[in-house]
């Protein structure tokens, strides 16, 4: 069903600190760290020397084309702070954001029309680093997730606040600028937090958000699957049921309520945070996770119940609004793994492992309804970090883009599988 038809080296000198089990090259939440547009390629990493990178390529075979963004350096060593960016289909601008773990925001934008052919491709393009949006500072933000919306809007959502105690924001680009929309899910009330498995829409313009719960920082806190959804850009936000149940701004999703809470799962059960979220062709929701099996003690040491967590797909059936599960059986100690969907909605995860070093591909047809799942791809021990795939590419190439730093983190490859249905 796939094909290794080549390897490209993005880079040999990327970042190689490491913390937190993983890079600052390669982290589930990167929303995106690799994508295609308008016939290319693009992504962004760090340097070894603290420096924000992006290149693209013109595919099928182009080479990387870099610019190295030298107007700010990183001292950090702490694999939260990735490079994340959008692009914005109504004027081709590309926004980054990165540096931040529950920090000042850190963005910045390109010229108009850079993705779509105009302006030149070189640090000069984009433009200074920023520090807020929408008129407004944003103190204490992480994990920026940029995504676009059927008709061409850009939307950001960042969490505010801190691990235990955040909420989820919503902000929107159109005609070169960014408005607030509002707080779309409030965790401080609570004293916790949402963790997002994901954000994005599916073709008909309906807006998908998942997530766990963490009640402190502790990771062992993290507990249940929720979700929403929005038919107006996430103004307004649906339980599972289809009923009205929040406002964003005035009235936002409570983060832990029963009411939106679709898989339950309790703390000390390995649960990891942000794994990963797709939604198909005919707007079904697949989540990513991984966690204890239900037949296993409670952990609560977080590092040690991953060794014994387990990949699990779930997967909505829009016409019952039923929630299903399959546990898949393989591991993946400290590291996640990226749930990914082609243009005839077959599956693949892609995933490493924090002890071995193996990365693994594995795909599941619509026709069995996603149960034939099997393993296509073991390497040998070489990779680390969290594999992102590039989503855009797979849904209209059927090519299966895999940004994936090599041990020790210098190195980035980007492999391509060409796939059959």
């Amino acid at each position: 069903m796939i094909r290794l038809a080549g390897t490209t080296t993005l880079t040999t000198d990327g970042r190689t600190a490491v913390s937190y089990s993983g890079l600052m090259n390669g982290e589930s939440f990167q929303q995106d760290g690799i994508t295609t547009f308008d016939g290319r390629q693009y992504a962004a990493f760090w340097d070894e020397d603290g420096y924000v990178n992006i290149s693209r390529r013109r595919l099928p075979t182009g080479g990387w084309q870099n610019v190295r963004l030298t107007d700010y350096r990183t001292t950090s060593t702490d694999s939260h702070n990735v490079v994340c960016f959008g692009i914005s289909p109504l004027d081709g601008t590309i926004h980054l954001a990165f540096d931040m773990h529950s920090d000042m925001l850190k963005y910045r934008r390109s010229t108009t029309g850079l993705a779509t052919g105009g302006g030149t491709w070189a640090a000069d393009s984009f433009g200074a680093v920023r520090n807020g949006l929408a008129g407004t500072g944003m103190p204490t933000v992480t994990y920026p997730r940029f995504f676009a919306a059927p008709d061409g809007t850009l939307q950001l959502a960042i969490r505010t606040g801190v691990s235990g105690n955040g909420d989820e924001v919503l902000y929107e680009y159109r005609s070169g600028a960014w408005s607030f929309v509002g707080r779309f899910i409030d965790g401080t009330t609570y004293d916790n937090n949402a963790y997002l498995f994901g954000i994005g829409y599916d073709a008909e313009g309906l807006l998908h958000v998942t997530w766990t719960v963490r009640e402190t920082p502790n990771a062992s806190t993290n507990h249940d699957m929720y979700y929403a959804y929005s038919r107006d850009k996430g103004r307004t936000w649906r339980d599972n049921a289809g009923t009205v149940v929040a406002t964003t701004g005035s009235a936002p999703l409570a983060s832990g309520s029963t009411g939106l809470r679709v898989w339950p799962n309790g703390p000390d059960r390995g649960l990891t945070n942000q794994e990963s979220q797709v939604v198909d062709s005919s707007g079904v929701v697949h989540v990513l996770s991984s966690h204890l099996t239900p037949g296993t003690p409670s952990i609560a040491d977080f590092d040690v119940a991953r060794d014994s967590a387990v990949l699990v797909h779930y997967w909505r059936d829009n016409a019952s609004t039923v929630w299903h599960q399959r546990h898949l059986g393989w591991t993946e100690g400290l590291s996640r793994g990226d749930i990914a969907v082609d243009a005839f909605d077959n599956l693949y995860v892609v995933s490493g492992h924090s002890g071995t070093n193996v990365l693994q591909i594995a795909t599941a047809s619509k026709a069995s309804g996603w149960s034939d799942w099997t393993v296509r791809s073991r390497s040998a021990a070489a990779y680390m970090s969290d594999p992102l795939v590039d989503h855009a590419r797979l849904r209209t190439a059927n090519v299966l883009s895999i940004f994936c730093p090599r041990t020790g983190g210098s190195t980035i490859e980007v492999q391509d599988w060409s796939t059959t249905p």
